[in-house]
């Protein structure tokens, strides 16, 4: 029995020597590494690939019409001109309003003349129904007084009857003559408020006349409201514009320093994406060149295309990158969801797949390999972060022959069996079991 045992242990080895002399492909084959790198200190960044648009900003583009009905007697810009806020930049057939103008002028002119008049007539008229109540009220207080007199004489029969009722006569004749002269006064006076009112007033409507006259001669003058480049012009010098109901649109400015962005986010990422991210896009038009912003604000109505809803993320852009960039222009987006810094990370292209498991291949001195499994962290675009399981200054195989004895089932992915090249496994879409999009930095679109 104990025989028995010692011969079923060797024959255990044989075969566990037998599998893994097949799964190397044969004892005298080993793998082989085509392509190394070195694990190191770095960073490591999750970003969400998404497609954006340039748009101008909501006022950056301005289409200028004209108010005024007449033919364009002068277009002093064209497409692709640079104007500045206040410039003049057409000129409408003014003749019409021009002369309305100079009819407003006159009238102007006459109401204030008619209230010069005022100020000047009815003050002296007030004058002399002044004087004249005061010589009423003189002949007034005499009468009185004379009345007085003859009474007295009367009763000590010093003169006769006659005498005072002639004096009673004058007194009462004096009296009315004085209320008269205070009603023709007061009179004057609401004679001169009234008419100097009145001409104020005229004068007022006038200057209001004139006012208009001069706004609609500014009509004729059509200026750039902003500073920017005219994108397009519609009529030309000689054609007729009809202002109606509508404004007619004539010359459109853009100020191209006012810029934004609008990045598509899919519904499946638009959760990871708050505002204040960084983003990081490229323009096809300028290869090689990296622009940056962060999002502003992520616009609660979705959009959808070709059945799917995308969520739009805004990005405000400076002068600077809006002086090289047009609108509608295509965009490929990065936002950076997560970054880490000063981390342990190894390339993407190193992390293989054997079955389920996920394995990175060591490269030992002497070119000897080793497959290990290591604790894997944030998974970016390029490179995975590593907490466990190699050290800084390790060797790792990116690209690594296996005997092709494996079975096509079992060969790990990115590798090749019958003597191929491994593949760039771990890079964009093929990171680590339940690394969605953004994890391996695939596209948000579909």
């Amino acid at each position: 029995m104990r025989h028995k045992k010692i011969w079923i242990a060797l024959a255990l080895c044989l075969i566990a020597a037998l599998a893994a002399w097949k799964y190397w492909g044969g004892g005298d084959k080993a793998p082989k590494v085509l392509a190394e790198a070195e694990v190191k200190t770095g960073q490591v960044r999750k970003v969400l690939e998404a497609t954006g648009i340039i748009k101008a900003q909501v006022g950056a583009i301005v289409k200028i019409g004209a108010r005024a009905t007449g033919t364009i007697q002068d277009m002093r810009v064209k497409v692709g001109d640079r104007v500045t806020k206040g410039q003049v930049i057409a000129l409408v057939d003014s003749r019409e309003d021009a002369s309305r103008l100079n009819e407003a002028t006159a009238r102007l002119a006459r109401t204030e003349a008619e209230l010069k008049q005022v100020l000047e007539v009815y003050p002296k008229r007030v004058a002399e129904a002044q004087a004249e109540l005061a010589l009423s009220r003189a002949k007034a207080d005499y009468a009185s007084v004379n009345l007085r007199r003859q009474k007295e004489l009367f009763a000590k029969e010093l003169v006769s009857r006659d005498v005072l009722d002639q004096a009673r006569r004058d007194a009462l004749v004096a009296q009315n003559e004085l209320a008269a002269r205070e009603v023709t006064l007061a009179r004057t006076k609401t004679e001169f408020e009234k008419e100097r009112i009145k001409a104020e007033r005229s004068k007022e409507e006038a200057q209001a006349a004139l006012v208009t006259a001069e706004t609609k001669l500014t009509y004729a003058r059509i200026v750039s409201p902003i500073d920017g480049v005219v994108s397009n012009v519609t009529v030309q010098q000689g054609e007729t514009v009809v202002a109606g109901l509508q404004v007619a649109n004539l010359i459109t400015v853009l100020d191209p320093t006012r810029l934004e962005m609008w990045i598509y986010v899919d519904e499946t990422d638009v959760g990871q994406v708050t505002p204040g991210m960084r983003v990081e896009f490229r323009v096809d038009s300028l290869p090689g060149e990296i622009f940056s912003g962060q999002v502003d604000q992520i616009y609660p109505q979705p959009e959808i295309r070709d059945n799917i809803v995308y969520y739009q993320a805004l990005v405000r852009l400076n002068p600077e990158q809006s002086q090289r960039l047009r609108p509608e222009m295509t965009t490929h987006c990065q936002i950076v969801v997560q970054e880490k810094k000063d981390v342990l990370v190894i390339p993407n292209a190193a992390l293989k797949w054997i079955g389920s498991r996920q394995v990175v291949f060591v490269v030992g001195p002497g070119g000897a390999v080793r497959e290990t499994l290591p604790e894997l962290g944030l998974a970016g675009l390029n490179e995975t972060e590593v907490l466990g399981g190699l050290s800084a200054g390790d060797r790792v195989a990116v690209q690594i022959v296996l005997p092709g004895t494996m079975t096509g089932a079992s060969r790990p992915n990115g590798t090749s069996g019958q003597g191929g090249q491994a593949g760039q496994a771990g890079q964009a879409g093929q990171g680590a079991p339940g690394m969605g999009r953004g994890q391996g930095g695939a596209s948000s679109g579909r």
